[in-house]
């Protein structure tokens, strides 16, 4: 693949992992989470915080900008 990852569209990728770009991650099969590594309290603390950017920008599959799927995530990505 000749793509910098930094630069990288869900187009590009989606057929890598088995998913159809066009159903925008709708596809996407859901999977159990046996075990993390990170303590249940942050875990609980971090899908909190997803909700709140939930209910304040709309499902991610909706944003169409970087930089809000990046204040979305932002959550995540603050640890």
């Amino acid at each position: 693949m000749q793509v910098s990852f930094s630069n990288v569209k869900y187009k590009q990728i989606a057929p890598f992992v088995g998913l159809d770009y066009l159903k925008w991650f709708s596809d996407a099969k859901t999977f159990k989470l046996h075990r993390s590594r990170i303590p249940t309290p942050l875990l609980k603390s971090i899908v909190q915080d997803l909700d709140v950017m939930l209910v304040q920008y709309g499902p991610l599959p909706d944003h169409q900008t970087e930089e809000i799927r990046s204040r979305f995530l932002s959550p995540v990505s603050t640890l």
